[in-house]
């Protein structure tokens, strides 16, 4: 056991906070332009700390963004279930993307999609299993959502790479500070 005290300000803690922050603010700038929930703007920064930091640290992010989001702006709501719901996603998604980048060692685009795939099945999962208890048809409700997410992903698979790019350098150099 070491008697070194665990520091709790770490390069990485600090970029998860910016990553937090920015999960939060990127649904409010896209509903002020009118552009709602179909870009899936929020996971848009959970991805990307999906594949610059820790599987813990990335699910804990897509973990708590939506729940706060939701606390302070009441979206995505607690009712119903959207924001427990997205929570669930946002913690496979930043943390799938994470597992395979950082152990698999896969690229970019792989991990990506991997992730994105493994938080779409977990959503369509979710909703089949909690449509029921709303009275909605689960097929249809699930069907519909991936449906109405596909510019997101599509914006995630374009927009994330490059910014990766400029990021990576750049983290490295904050990981050899610490």
């Amino acid at each position: 056991m070491s008697s070194e005290p665990r520091r709790l300000v770490t390069p990485e803690n600090v970029i998860a906070g910016v990553f937090l922050v920015l999960a939060l603010v990127f649904p409010l700038l896209f509903h002020a332009v009118n552009l709602r929930a179909t870009f899936l703007p929020m996971f848009f920064p959970i991805a990307l700390a999906g594949l610059l930091l820790s599987p813990g640290t990335a699910a804990l992010i897509g973990f708590l963004a939506p729940l706060m989001s939701a606390g302070l702006t009441g979206m995505p709501p607690f009712y119903p279930p959207i924001a427990p719901l997205m929570s669930v996603e946002g913690m496979v998604l930043g943390g799938g993307i994470s597992l395979v980048s950082s152990r698999l060692n896969w690229g970019v685009i792989p991990s990506l999609l991997t992730g994105i795939m493994l938080e779409r099945l977990v959503l369509v999962l979710m909703v089949f299993i909690l449509a029921p208890a709303f009275h909605l048809p689960g097929e249809v409700f699930s069907a519909g959502m991936l449906i109405a997410g596909i510019p997101g992903v599509i914006l995630q698979l374009i927009g994330i790479p490059p910014i990766f790019a400029i990021l990576k350098p750049r983290m490295m150099r904050l990981q050899e500070i610490d």
